[in-house]
């Protein structure tokens, strides 16, 4: 229960999701609760915010918040529509990537900087894991992961190593499978970011979750309501710009979507927290045409 987190670009996002403080709220990553205790904060006592995570290990944190305000389920981002009434919420927020707690966790297998199993599942309970998935992969299939998903330029390179590897070895660890792709005097970022971040995708089906959310978000959300995003990386951030600037279009007829702001992490905050360096905070208003 010791761990810590601080959320990214935490003030922007509260000052462009807040737009109602009796509004009824919905942050879609609970994660360790940063942005959730500090809505709660910002609502007055007619405001709610709903949570949710796919990763029940969460369900601990977020019952340690004693509010009659909030409520929490355990549910993925394809369900929201499912769990939410329409025009239900004032505000939506997600906060994509991987929790601190996750990454703290060895056995959960979301970083090569500890020693784990190669799991890397947001909910661990179902589903195929990476270490099932790298030993039983075609060569093909994960040099398209790797390069499609973790943006890997070397993709083909890393993917031959593995297949060869495999023929000697289970790769059933984060070391097993950072090791293989280590070259020797590397610099600065590590060779297995990209690669781990690519199969971390794959296992959870990441991007297709976040479209999926993104449409249930709008459907749930009032007129003039919030949609607010943050994302880590390239490939994550453009699937929001591209749904914010038309893609919606393509769902909703009677519903306009206004960019109103894209923000980036202050130099103080990227000093004092480096994760916040990739972020990159969307935001945009719903607005319902007669």
């Amino acid at each position: 229960m010791n761990y810590s987190h601080e959320p990214v670009l935490l003030e922007e996002a509260l000052t462009n999701l807040i737009c109602d403080k009796s509004g009824s709220y919905l942050d879609c990553t609970f994660g360790l609760g940063g942005h959730s205790k500090k809505i709660l904060e910002n609502l007055n006592s007619d405001g709610s915010l709903f949570s949710i995570d796919k990763d029940s290990e969460v369900k601990e944190y977020a019952n340690l918040i004693k509010d009659e305000r909030f409520e929490f389920q355990v549910s993925s981002f394809s369900n929201i529509s499912n769990l939410f009434s329409e025009n239900s919420m004032d505000g939506v927020l997600f906060d994509l990537g991987v929790s601190s707690l996750q990454l703290d966790k060895p056995d959960r297998g979301f970083s090569f900087m500890r020693g784990g199993t190669l799991d890397m599942r947001f909910d661990n309970k179902s589903g195929v894991s990476a270490k099932e998935w790298i030993n039983k992969a075609s060569e093909k299939e994960i040099a398209d992961v790797f390069y499609f998903l973790g943006e890997e330029r070397k993709s083909r390179q890393y993917a031959k190593k593995i297949i060869i590897a495999r023929k000697d070895m289970n790769i059933s660890s984060t070391t097993d499978l950072a090791e293989l792709i280590k070259p020797k005097g590397f610099q600065k970022k590590h060779p297995a970011t990209n690669i781990f971040r690519g199969i971390r995708i794959l296992i959870n089906n990441e991007f297709e979750e976040l479209k999926k959310g993104l449409i249930s978000s709008i459907r749930v959300l009032k007129n003039k309501g919030i949609l607010a995003v943050i994302s880590f990386h390239s490939a994550e951030d453009r699937i929001v710009k591209n749904f914010f600037r038309k893609e919606y279009k393509n769902f909703f007829e009677d519903i306009n979507l206004k960019n109103i702001n894209k923000i980036k992490p202050s130099k103080q905050e990227k000093s004092a927290n480096p994760r916040s360096r990739s972020a990159i905070l969307r935001v945009g208003e719903i607005e319902y045409v007669s």
